[in-house]
C-alpha cells in the first residue's frame, strides 16, 4: 500500500507541496454561473458561495479517483484504504560485479604475485510501475507490527565500489 500519497496529497490542506497524482484531483464547476450570491437557501441557511451551493455545483472531471482539495477534509480522504493499493511487483537488479586480473606476464615484470582490478555495483536498476520510493516496502517506521504500508520509507541506496588487489 503505497501510504505515502496520503501523506503527500494531504487533502486538508490546498497550500503544502502535492503529489503530481493532485492535479487530477476533482474540480468543481457551477452548474449555473449567473447565479448570484449570497442567497438564502429553503431551509434558511445563507449560501455565500457557488462551491458551498450543494444544488448548484458538479464534478468537472467525473472519472477522476482523486478527492478534491478542501480545507479541514470533512470526508477524511487521507485515510488507510484501498485508494492506496498498487500493484508492488518489481524486478531488481540487485548486484553487479566485475574482475580482471592483470596477466602474470605483466605483473612479473613490477615484481608482483597478483594484480586485481574490480567494479561492483549494488542497486542499480529497479523495473517497476510502483510509483512509491521503493517497492520493497517491509515494516512500518510507525509500528513495528504494521507491514506492507508505505510511508516514505527511503530506498536502498546505489553503491559503486571500486577497487584494485595486490599480492607480493
Amino acid at each position: 500500500m503505497n501510504y505515502v500519497g496520503r501523506t503527500l496529497s494531504e487533502m486538508n490542506n490546498m497550500w503544502t507541496n502535492q503529489l503530481k497524482t493532485a492535479v487530477e484531483r476533482a474540480k468543481l464547476e457551477p452548474i449555473d454561473p449567473d447565479k448570484t450570491y449570497p442567497f438564502v437557501n429553503s431551509s434558511g441557511t445563507t449560501i455565500n458561495n457557488w462551491f458551498d451551493d450543494i444544488d448548484n455545483v458538479r464534478v468537472m472531471n467525473r472519472g477522476t479517483t482523486v478527492p478534491r482539495a478542501v480545507a479541514g477534509d470533512p470526508n477524511e480522504n487521507t485515510r488507510i484504504s484501498d485508494r492506496y493499493i498498487e500493484d508492488g511487483s518489481y524486478l531488481r537488479i540487485k548486484n553487479i560485479s566485475l574482475s580482471y586480473y592483470i596477466p602474470k606476464n605483466l605483473t612479473n615484470k613490477v615484481k608482483l604475485d597478483n594484480m586485481k582490478v574490480y567494479v561492483n555495483i549494488q542497486n542499480i536498476w529497479t523495473f517497476t510501475k510502483y510509483t512509491g520510493l521503493d517497492p520493497e516496502v517491509g515494516a512500518s517506521q510507525a509500528s513495528d507490527n504494521v507491514f506492507g504500508l508505505d510511508n516514505g520509507r527511503y530506498p536502498a541506496a546505489r553503491v559503486y565500489t571500486f577497487g584494485l588487489s595486490i599480492t607480493f
